[in-house]
């Protein structure tokens, strides 16, 4: 846990602050890199690219909100960077997916299976819906931020989210049925 004179020390510019507020956040930010791709590698240089970033612009950090949000959005914001810079990243606009929505219902199986298979299939995923999906499911944004954030209509957003939970349903079908 990190104090506010090292969130303090932070916002200075002071180097071993830094290194604290790296190694506490660090290993977090790396996961979440790790959901924007499907390589170790390209998580890594996101992260490397993140903290330059934010050992960087330091001095823009505000001691009064939450230091973590502020580095998990420069996190984010250089992950769909880079996505966009190095990655095959197509969206395409039909709202027509919409009218087919249904829910599956599967059997509950062991967590950390579940979990592994789903990690699995999310890799699996076209760039586009994996990216949605992340920042719709797992980052809590909305559509309309989606939006924003990748430069796209709010409608494609939620077509591309629609897709990739068609797909992870199709996907976990094939599994289980494989298993």
């Amino acid at each position: 846990m990190l104090t506010k004179e090292i969130e303090e020390q932070f916002s200075k510019g002071n180097r071993k602050a830094f290194d604290a507020v790296y190694a506490a956040f660090s290993a977090a930010m790396f996961g979440l890199c790790l959901r924007y791709t499907r390589c170790s590698d390209d998580a890594k240089d996101i992260l490397q690219e993140a903290f330059i970033k934010i050992y960087k612009n330091c001095d823009q950090y505000s001691t009064d909100k939450p230091l973590a949000a502020w580095i998990k959005t420069i996190t984010i914001n250089t992950a769909l960077t880079y996505i966009k810079r190095n990655y095959r990243f197509e969206l395409h606009e039909d709202d027509g997916f919409f009218d087919e929505q249904q829910e599956v219902p599967f059997d509950s199986e062991d967590q950390e299976n579940l979990k592994k298979k789903l990690i699995q299939i999310l890799n699996e995923l076209p760039d586009g819906y994996r990216t949605i999906f992340n920042l719709f499911v797992i980052e809590n944004l909305t559509h309309k931020e989606i939006a924003e954030y990748l430069s796209i209509s709010e409608s494609t957003s939620k077509t591309q989210y629609f897709k990739a939970k068609k797909m992870i349903l199709s996907l976990l079908e094939v599994s289980n049925q494989n298993a």
